[in-house]
C-alpha cells in the first residue's frame, strides 16, 4: 500500500471538490431552446350585441401559427389578416390588438375584427 502525504491528499480532495462543482455547473447549461407551439388562429366580430361570432367563411381565413409556449401571437404574424378584412363582408382589423391573448388548454387564439 502506498502512503499518501496529508498534502497530496488535500491536493486531490479540491482536485475532486472542482470536479464536482463543474459538473453541477455544466448539468444547468441544458437546452434553454423555448418551446414552439403551433395556434390555431381563428377570425371572428361581435355582434350588435357582444356576442362573439364568427366571420362569413371562417374556415377559409384560419390559419396556424407557431408561438413560444406562454406567449401571445403577434399581429404581424398573422399570414391571413388582410385577406380576412378583404372577404366578402368588410371586417377591420383597426382594433386588433399587436399581440393577441391564447387558450392554452386549446391552443387557440380569437382575432376579434370591428364591422
Amino acid at each position: 500500500m502506498s502512503k499518501i502525504s496529508r498534502r497530496n491528499f488535500i491536493k486531490g480532495a479540491g482536485v475532486a471538490a472542482l470536479v464536482v462543482a463543474a459538473a453541477g455547473m455544466l448539468a444547468g447549461c441544458g437546452s434553454s431552446a423555448p418551446e414552439m407551439v403551433e395556434v390555431h388562429v381563428g377570425y371572428y366580430y361581435k355582434d350588435f350585441f357582444g356576442d362573439v361570432k364568427p366571420i362569413q367563411d371562417a374556415d377559409k381565413y384560419a390559419e396556424v401559427v407557431s408561438v413560444v409556449k406562454g406567449s401571445k401571437v403577434k399581429k404581424s404574424d398573422l399570414k391571413n389578416l388582410q385577406a380576412a378584412c378583404n372577404g366578402s363582408t368588410a371586417y377591420s382589423a383597426k382594433d386588433v390588438p399587436d399581440e393577441i391573448d391564447v387558450d392554452w388548454e386549446t391552443a387557440t387564439a380569437k382575432v376579434i375584427l370591428s364591422l
